[in-house]
C-alpha cells in the first residue's frame, strides 16, 4: 500500500515582499510573475523551507487533536492502515494551470437538455473565460525528494487568493453533460471532473452556513458527535461548534484576525494559535499535487486549501475534501460515479468504491461546488466505520463573525 505523505507550504515571505510581489505581477505576464517570486523568496533566504515534508499525523493542529481526544475518550487515528483506519488529514496548499478560454468546450453535446442546476454556486460572468479540465493521469515519479519538489514547482502557479475563480473550469458545461441521457458518467472525462471538483472545491464557493453529523467505530469505541459551522471562505474567517450525544457544546473554534481560537467547554480552557491568512496561495495543476517517490521518501503531496485555516478538521474536511480525494479517488480504477440525484436541494454524483485494505467507501459530491455532502467507510474485517453527513446547507450566504469571549476562562499554552 502507497504510504502518503503531507506537504505544508511555509509562507515565510513579509507583507513587504508580498505586496511588491502583488504589484510587479499586476504587471508582467503570468509566466514573469511566477520567475519573480522565486527570485524573492531566494533573495529572502525562504526558498529552502518553502516545501516540507511531514509524515502521517493524527492532526496538524495538536491542540484540537487533544481536546478531541479528552472530551470524546475516543483516539482518532491517522493512518490509512491494514487495519480500515482511515486517514484524517489536514490542510496544504494548491496548485493548478492557468486559465485558458474554454467557455466553447469541443466536446460538449448540442443535444444536452437545459437544467437548473438547483444552486449554482457563484454568479457567472457574461463572457466567462474557463480553466482547461486536466484529463487525470497517474502520479508522476521521482527518484528523489529533490526532484519531486522541482517537478511540482515546474507547474506551480503563485496566485492571489483573492483572484482564485478566475481558475475555474466550466462547471455548468460539465454538470449538464453528467445529467444528459447517453453520456457516460464513468468516462475519463466525467471521472476527472468529480475528481477536480472534490481537490479544488475551494474555488467553487466564497461562504457555507450549514450542520452536520458523524458516527465513528473504532476497535470499539462509538463517537457520535455532531457540529454547526458557518464558513466565511472570502475572508478566511469561521466559527464552528462540536456537540456530544447529550446536546452540550463541548469544543468550539474561532477564526478571524489571524488567530484561531480553540475553546474546551467542558475544562474551561482555551488556546490560542497564530495563523495569517493567506494572501497568496500556491496552485499546482491537479496532475501535479501529488508525486510518487522512490524509498524511503514514498511519496510528496501539495494541498492547495490546506492554508486555509478557517474550518476546524471535519468541517474543513467536508467542504474542502481535497486530502479525502487523494486518499481514496486518486486510483480511478478503484471507484464509479453510480449516478445524479438530489441532495439537500442540490444536484450531487453518488461514488462508490473500495479502498486499498478492502475498506468500502460510498460519497456523495455536490456538482457544482465540489462539497463532500456524505462519506461512510466501513471495513467488515475490522468493524472500523467512519460515516458522515451534512445534514443543512447554505451557500454563499452573508456570514456574520462570531468573536471569542474569554470571561470566565483560563488560557493554556499547548506543549506536547
Amino acid at each position: 500500500m502507497k504510504k502518503r505523505f503531507d506537504l505544508e507550504i511555509l509562507e515565510n515571505a513579509d507583507m513587504n515582499t508580498i505586496d511588491a510581489l502583488s504589484d510587479k505581477y499586476s504587471a508582467v505576464s503570468e509566466a514573469e510573475a511566477e520567475n519573480i517570486f522565486r527570485r524573492v523568496m531566494q533573495n529572502s533566504g525562504a526558498a529552502d523551507e518553502e516545501l516540507r515534508v511531514q509524515g502521517v499525523e493524527v492532526y496538524h493542529r495538536p491542540v484540537w487533536k487533544k481536546l478531541l481526544a479528552a472530551a470524546s475518550a475516543l483516539v482518532l487515528v491517522t493512518g490509512a492502515t491494514a487495519g480500515g483506519v482511515y486517514l484524517y488529514r489536514n490542510f496544504g496548499a494548491e496548485t493548478a494551470d492557468m486559465p485558458t478560454d474554454n467557455a466553447e468546450e469541443a466536446t460538449a453535446e448540442e443535444h444536452i437538455e437545459e437544467e437548473t442546476p438547483t444552486e449554482v454556486q457563484t454568479e457567472e460572468a457574461t463572457e466567462a473565460v474557463f480553466m482547461e479540465l486536466q484529463l487525470h493521469e497517474a502520479a508522476p515519479y521521482a527518484e528523489s525528494m529533490e526532484e519531486a519538489k522541482a517537478i511540482i514547482e515546474e507547474h506551480t502557479t503563485l496566485i492571489p487568493w483573492a483572484d482564485r475563480h478566475n481558475y475555474r473550469v466550466d462547471v455548468k458545461h460539465y454538470a449538464e453533460l453528467l445529467q444528459c441521457e447517453g453520456y457516460d458518467i464513468n468516462s475519463l472525462e466525467a471521472k476527472s471532473f468529480i475528481y477536480h471538483m472534490l481537490r479544488n472545491s475551494f474555488l467553487y464557493f466564497d461562504s457555507a452556513v450549514g450542520t452536520l453529523n458523524w458516527y465513528i467505530n473504532y476497535e470499539g469505541s462509538n463517537f457520535y458527535p455532531s457540529a454547526e459551522f458557518q464558513i466565511d471562505l472570502q475572508n478566511q474567517e469561521g466559527y464552528s461548534k462540536c456537540i456530544n450525544e447529550d446536546n452540550d457544546v463541548f469544543l468550539e473554534f474561532f477564526a478571524y484576525d489571524d488567530k484561531i481560537i480553540t475553546k474546551e467547554n467542558i475544562s474551561r480552557i482555551y488556546q490560542e494559535e497564530t495563523c495569517s491568512k493567506a494572501e497568496m496561495i500556491r496552485f499546482p495543476e491537479d496532475n501535479y499535487r501529488y508525486i510518487e517517490i522512490a524509498p524511503p521518501d514514498y511519496g510528496l503531496n501539495e494541498c492547495p486549501s490546506c492554508s486555509i485555516n478557517c474550518a476546524w478538521n471535519k468541517v474543513h474536511d467536508q467542504l474542502m475534501p481535497e486530502e479525502l480525494a487523494l486518499a481514496f479517488l486518486d486510483n480511478f480504477d478503484n471507484w464509479q460515479i453510480n449516478g445524479i440525484s438530489d441532495y439537500l436541494g442540490r444536484t450531487v454524483a453518488e461514488l462508490s468504491g473500495v479502498y486499498d485494505d478492502g475498506s468500502e467507501l460510498k460519497m456523495t459530491v455536490d456538482l457544482y461546488t465540489g462539497i463532500m455532502l456524505e462519506l461512510n467507510i466501513e471495513n467488515s474485517d475490522t468493524g472500523f466505520v467512519d460515516k458522515r453527513e451534512v445534514t443543512s446547507l447554505q451557500i454563499d450566504v452573508p456570514v456574520e463573525r462570531v468573536e471569542f469571549d474569554p470571561s470566565g476562562l483560563t488560557k493554556t499554552i499547548y506543549t506536547d
